[in-house]
């Protein structure tokens, strides 16, 4: 369970990449998320922004049910 939360953790991190390298050179520390809010925020493009989400959502569960299903016990 600590291996899925974490997956999902990592996944998730916006706030160091953003405030430290705001994206370092040549885009080398962009994250999903730090992406998502260029999109939405920088480009104004909140349609490509929802979709980044989503796929975000649908690969997070999809590897969420993965893991439980290969962990679970009888």
């Amino acid at each position: 369970m600590l291996m899925l939360l974490q997956v999902i953790a990592t996944m998730q991190v916006f706030t160091e990449p953003f405030v430290i390298t705001g994206g370092g050179p040549e885009n080398s520390t962009v994250t999903v998320l730090y992406l998502i809010y260029k999109y939405a925020f920088l480009y104004n493009d909140f349609g490509g922004a929802s979709a980044l989400s989503v796929m975000l959502l649908l690969v997070l569960s999809a590897f969420s049910a993965l893991y439980l299903r290969l962990t679970r016990t009888d």
